[in-house]
């Protein structure tokens, strides 16, 4: 598998990651275009995939399952046992990861969102991960393009999961300063929300609770 970023070796490497073997693409197989090719086989089909530097790959597949590779996806290892309470969700949440968000101010940086109110981080490309309890399950992610601390994250109200009689289903703003360490709620009721241009500021759009 190489990083060739071609449209035919990203469509060999999805394939190939996918457990789908070296099947031809567009009638071209990827052995014919000089690509090493490697069968990966893991839990489920392919969710997401993120490069970080140094050769690092992580897969996260249908299963919420994590996968590792620091060989550039020649070879991946389940980390799942690395993510500390990654299987102790209570309903209605879930155990695993639900999404990857890695940091555009560094590289080495990756945030893992839980399916409940534990999330994970790494700072070192997956050679180490450190809980973060949030207590709160997150709806969204956002990481500052050049503060690697900064994130935003949305939260949604009990009532979306069906925990509540009473109230609507709806989302707040948080945001964080120490790379999802803490939360503090910044707007109510938002529906979209992104950094702005400059560093401090956020774009969001909002509503009341009259609609």
């Amino acid at each position: 598998i190489t990083t060739m970023a071609t449209p035919m070796a990203l469509a060999c490497l999805s394939l190939l990651l996918a457990a789908i073997g070296v099947a031809a693409v567009e009638g071209i197989d990827c052995r014919s275009i000089g690509l090493r090719v490697t069968e990966v086989y893991m839990d489920a089909p392919i969710k997401d995939i993120v490069w970080l530097e140094g050769q690092v790959v992580f897969a996260l597949t249908t299963k919420r399952t994590l996968y590792r590779s620091s060989d550039d996806g020649r070879k991946f290892t389940n980390v799942m046992s690395m993510l500390q309470d990654s299987d102790t969700a209570e309903p209605p949440f879930h155990d695993g990861v639900d999404a990857m968000y890695p940091s555009d101010a560094d590289s080495k940086r990756l945030f893992l969102q839980g399916g409940g109110k534990t999330h994970w981080v790494t700072y070192d490309r997956g050679e180490s991960f450190l809980r973060r309890r949030a207590h709160m399950p997150l709806g969204g992610v956002k990481m500052h393009k050049t503060q690697a601390d900064y994130m935003l994250a949305s939260r949604m109200s009990e009532k979306c999961y069906s925990r509540a009689k009473a109230g609507e289903c709806d989302q707040d703003l948080y945001v964080s300063y120490d790379f999802g360490t803490s939360f503090r709620r910044a707007v109510r009721r938002v529906s979209q929300y992104d950094w702005g241009p400059s560093e401090n500021t956020v774009i969001y759009s909002a509503y009341s609770a009259r609609g």
